[in-house]
């Protein structure tokens, strides 16, 4: 029984990367389109912090996701990402 529940919960995983991945690559366009790349690169500090330092930052904390999703939605800076929030935190996360 104990190793069914092991097997049950590798194959979620392996079924929860893909969706992540997508979220990620959807993130690139929305960060593109949305023109957060005015103030944001992935590896340079520009006006705003750069995206692998924002992803190092989060780096373990179980709820990352949620918390950089909440900032994307209420940012005050420039770009407004709507419903397309969690796909960009999910790409900056994956720098």
């Amino acid at each position: 029984m104990k190793h069914l529940a092991i097997v049950l919960s590798v194959a979620g995983l392996a079924f929860s990367l893909p969706a992540h991945a997508q979220d990620a690559k959807a993130g690139a366009g929305a960060v593109k389109s949305g023109g957060c790349l005015k103030c944001h690169s992935v590896s340079a500090e520009k006006d705003g912090p750069a995206y692998k330092a924002v992803a190092a930052k989060y780096k373990g904390q179980a709820d990352a996701q949620a918390k950089l999703t909440q900032f994307i939605s209420g940012h005050q800076g420039g770009a407004k990402l709507g419903d397309k929030s969690k796909d960009a935190a999910a790409y900056i996360l994956a720098q």
